[in-house]
């Protein structure tokens, strides 16, 4: 019986595609445009915490440097950096993983089933690059929203895709 149903699809399928094999492919073409479309690229924002996206759809999976330093949460501007732990007053705007979110009281930044508080000494993989990069890994709303948070170099650090961001010292 399973057998008979399989030839009675299989034959609707082959004739559909054939009466219709044109408006078949494009309505296929135009559904899978559309996934990919809602497959987001882009990073996120909650609050002072930025994200990369969960996936790239497009090449790029990351950068071999160290990322890493102390974080300090700047009430004023409400920026989150990393501070070089050896030179004072030379900190780059952060972007985490995806998955990171914020919270506000006390401030620190939930990732990976810890909280990052403010002092703490994180480390993980990625790398610092200019804003038209970031953009490229992260999108427009999460570059830009680092960028505003940038330093005379315009440095950011970025933690690659699924990093496994490790506190190292409290």
């Amino acid at each position: 019986m399973e057998s008979r149903i399989n030839i009675v699809v299989t034959s609707i399928t082959r004739s559909t595609i054939r009466t219709h094999g044109r408006a078949v492919r494009w309505l296929l073409i135009a559904s899978l445009v559309t996934v990919l479309a809602s497959c987001s690229g882009n990073g996120e924002i909650d609050g002072p915490v930025l994200t990369s996206p969960r996936f790239l759809l497009f090449g790029g999976g990351g950068t071999d440097a160290d990322v890493g330093g102390i974080l300090v949460f700047d009430e004023n501007t409400r920026c989150l950096f990393l501070e070089h732990e050896e030179i004072e007053n030379v900190r780059y705007p952060v972007i985490w993983p995806a998955g990171a979110s914020w919270r506000a009281d006390p401030p620190a930044v939930k990732l990976q089933g810890q909280l990052i508080e403010p002092g703490m000494i994180v480390l993980g993989g990625g790398g610092y690059h200019q804003h038209e990069l970031i953009k490229e890994f992260a999108g427009t709303t999460v570059a830009d929203a680092a960028r505003a948070c940038a330093g005379p170099t315009g440095e950011i650090a970025f933690f690659n895709i699924g990093s496994n961001v490790k506190v190292v010292a409290d």
